[in-house]
């Protein structure tokens, strides 16, 4: 059984929200979720671009309408295969975020005051007992597994790949000036989406989130909200409160994912 909350804020800064986020969780939103999952996405249009807040809107409503299009003989491949592989279900992800950042091309090119535009995009897909993962950009997604939050996703910022090169540490990462500046976006041209899969265990909570709130607040705060013995929803709740708290500096979007193995003879 899957349970989710949803929540996003336009902070303390900044003039209106570029977030979006997007989830897919019931079959009556007539995508055919029983063969290619549910799907959870968090989107952060770029800062200081007029229509940022059109980019996140459109890179996930075409990350749903490419990925669950699955009509022909595609449809018959997903639909006969409930064990199917992780590879087909990241391919069709890497596909829809072509879409998406060809869309936000087609938007900008039609809009000349909107040069430069992109968007972060960071998707998850829970199918059975198996998770995907498709992701440009710094949002991120976490996993947090009997006590212990696992970063899933890598962040596509110049300062990362100073990281990654060893010439800076994690905290000096946090505090750089130059943290924001993104080395992919959709709708920029990316060179490649960050994929990744695994299995799925009962007990396993997610957390997609723009950097409105991984830049404000600690993984050990977030580690430590995410273990409250409270309801999704308030924990949706107190992770947009502490970032706000801790300064709000720009939009903050979250998305928890819960899920919990039910007992034999019911469906997930």
């Amino acid at each position: 059984m899957i349970k989710f909350c949803a929540k996003t804020n336009i902070g303390l800064k900044r003039k209106k929200n570029d977030d979006f986020f997007l989830c897919v969780n019931d079959p009556s939103q007539s995508v055919d979720i029983k063969h290619m999952g549910r799907m959870f996405a968090v989107a952060d249009g770029m800062g200081g671009h007029p229509a940022g807040d059109m980019a996140s809107r459109i890179a996930c409503e075409t990350l749903k309408k490419s990925y669950y299009d699955v009509s022909g003989p595609a449809g018959l491949l997903y639909a006969g295969a409930s064990t199917l592989s992780c590879q087909p279900v990241l391919k069709r992800l890497r596909q829809a975020f072509e879409k998406a950042d060809k869309k936000i091309c087609i938007f900008e090119c039609n809009n000349k005051r909107c040069e430069g535009l992109g968007t972060t995009l960071s998707a998850l897909v829970i199918r059975g007992k198996q998770f995907v993962i498709a992701h440009v950009g710094d949002s991120r997604i976490y996993r947090l597994r009997e006590h212990g939050l696992e970063l899933l996703t890598r962040d596509h910022t110049f300062v990362q790949d100073l990281v990654d090169m060893g010439d800076l540490s994690l905290e000096e990462a946090r505090k750089d000036p130059m943290r924001h500046i993104l080395m992919q976006a959709v709708g920029q041209g990316f060179e490649s989406v960050y994929t990744r899969c695994g299995s799925v265990r009962s007990g396993d909570v997610f957390l997609l989130c723009s950097d409105g709130l991984h830049d404000m607040v600690a993984d050990d705060t977030i580690k430590e909200i995410l273990e409250m013995d409270i309801s999704l929803d308030d924990i949706c709740s107190m992770l947009v409160k502490r970032a706000i708290e801790e300064g709000g500096r720009d939009n903050i979007t979250v998305v928890v994912v819960s899920f919990q193995e039910q007992e034999r003879g019911n469906h997930v």
